[in-house]
């Protein structure tokens, strides 16, 4: 069960840091440089617990299934977050570009180059969005196929035994036998 918590906290932490991604719709502006440095650290921050994660599952000798499973979850969230870094890290390198080229106004091609570094963060922000999604769903599928069944689960299978409609309890075996004699028309009860 921890390990299903787990996974959904991390993922839930991935979300978030989804939510702070500048927006991309129109009309589109230039991300805070220093909001994108700052996203950038905290991906890492988040690279480096996964990383954490997965080497303590990796150092068990003999890992269960699950361990198996979240373990082999966390490498490939990494994966994506990573690539969701690097995105972002185009990002500042675009806008590290427009910073340094601020001076050059008037001269030939400098729209263009300023248009195609306006492009070029709107994609890498989108990308660094689907990476970061990918990697939260990628924890999520792990914790749904390691949990166990849940307790929702249980209460339909429950619902569904005859003794359980009379009682809301779990069914005894007196109450499981006794339970047809009931259902029966015409039957004493």
């Amino acid at each position: 069960m921890s390990e299903t918590l787990l996974l959904h906290a991390t993922a839930a932490s991935l979300d978030a840091q989804r939510d702070k991604l500048p927006t991309v719709h129109a009309p589109f502006r230039l991300p805070d440089p220093i909001a994108v440095g700052r996203q950038i650290t905290e991906l890492g921050g988040s690279i480096v617990e996964m990383g954490d994660e997965y080497l303590f599952r990796a150092e068990v000798s003999a890992p269960q299934a699950h361990t198996v499973r979240a373990a082999e979850a966390f490498a490939n969230a990494v994966g994506s977050v990573a690539q969701a870094a690097s995105a972002l890290g185009t990002v500042a390198q675009q806008l590290a570009f427009v910073a340094h080229t601020a001076g050059k106004r008037g001269e030939p091609a400098y729209e263009d180059a300023h248009t195609i570094a306006g492009e070029t963060v709107e994609f890498a922000v989108e990308t660094a969005r689907d990476d970061l999604a990918e990697a939260a769903r990628t924890l999520r599928t792990a914790a749904s196929a390691i949990s166990p069944p849940s307790v929702q689960l249980r209460r339909a299978a429950l619902a569904r035994s005859p003794a359980a409609a009379f009682s809301g309890a779990a069914p005894t075996t007196a109450a499981a036998a006794a339970a047809p004699a009931q259902l029966v028309p015409g039957r004493a009860r």
